[in-house]
């Protein structure tokens, strides 16, 4: 027992030391959001989305890198905006480019692996965005017009309806502190400071996640093979980790601060992760979100999450390739 408590108490120790560490990124990733949300920038850019012809396409995915939405809250404002006649193209490129960068995880990134690896992923999220999105576009006659995607026709009505008859979509952000704040007070500093709350809620858990994920691996599994797979310079580490990634909900956040566990850079250090290995995991964990497929699967059909699917594992494995190959000083 006496072990068993010393062990709890190092983990933690290791624990409380490198969430000490992230913590200032966190809330300057969470501050930056707070912002955006209580303005609500993203959503005016959204709204303006179904008005733009083929410049939706690069729109959807500028919104998708400065939007704090993830993955999870993204597929069903993708869908009601589809309903609202956007084409699927844009929708997809929003939909691909939303989990892989917001404020938080720029912020995170870079200080849990250097601003050089955030650039590289903001980078990619871009590139994947927009090759999904036109993509999409040159397959718009063959299956996958936006009318023709759907299992079955959705209801109209509005998705923030407590009463909207299709539970999977149905918002439920009216119930969150900020908008309970807003609706008594319409007070912007108060409404700031719960959005403020809320994101730190919901980014550091992700962070804990990937943190309490690093110090039970490096402390009772044998990692010299797990560090050999983010080190190795091949190609075989790109296709194992893009494949091991997929059934994983691995949000951006916490694919982050489990190799920031691994490697602990000091500031302004290079961490050893191989280039086209960390592309592999922080481009390819956070875009097959299985809570997202889970919804693809219900909603629509079969063609829609096989061409999402292929877009995001075949754009990880390239994007990692053409890293890999790139001379960049890290």
């Amino acid at each position: 027992m006496e072990n068993f408590l010393q062990t709890l108490i190092e983990l933690g120790g290791e624990l409380w030391t490198e969430f000490l560490y992230i913590i200032p990124y966190l809330a300057i990733g969470v501050l930056v959001e707070a912002i955006i949300r209580t303005f609500k920038w993203h959503v005016k850019i959204r709204k303006a989305l179904t008005h733009y012809g083929m410049l939706a396409i690069p729109a959807a995915t500028l919104l998708g890198v400065a939007s704090p939405l993830c993955a999870c809250a993204t597929l069903p404002l993708v869908i009601s905006l589809l309903v609202a006649g956007l084409p699927l193209a844009p929708a997809m490129a929003l939909l691909v480019t939303s989990p892989l960068m917001s404020p938080a995880s720029f912020s995170m990134l870079s200080g849990m692996l250097g601003v050089h690896w955030a650039i590289s992923v903001a980078v990619c999220a871009v590139i994947l965005g927009l090759f999904a999105g036109y993509v999409t576009h040159l397959l718009r006659g063959r299956g996958f017009a936006e009318s023709d995607v759907f299992r079955k026709q959705l209801p109209q009505g509005d998705f923030h309806d407590p009463d909207y008859p299709v539970e999977q979509l149905r918002c439920e952000c009216g119930q969150q502190l900020s908008h309970r704040v807003d609706r008594c007070t319409h007070n912007k500093g108060l409404v700031f400071l719960a959005r403020f709350w809320e994101g730190s809620l919901k980014i550091g858990k992700f962070a804990l996640l990937g943190l309490v994920i690093e110090v039970l691996a490096i402390s009772f599994i044998p990692n010299n093979w797990i560090i050999g797979l983010l080190e190795g310079p091949g190609i075989l580490p790109i296709f194992a980790i893009t494949l091991a990634a997929i059934p994983l909900h691995l949000p951006q956040v916490t694919a982050s601060s489990i190799l920031f566990g691994f490697y602990l850079p000091d500031p302004g250090e290079l961490i050893p992760l191989a280039k086209g290995a960390g592309i592999a995991m922080l481009v390819g964990g956070p875009v097959t979100a299985l809570p997202v497929m889970a919804v693809f699967i219900s909603m629509f059909k079969p063609r829609v999450l096989l061409l999402y699917l292929t877009l995001c594992v075949g754009g990880t494995i390239t994007l990692a390739l053409i890293f890999r190959a790139l001379p960049l000083p890290f």
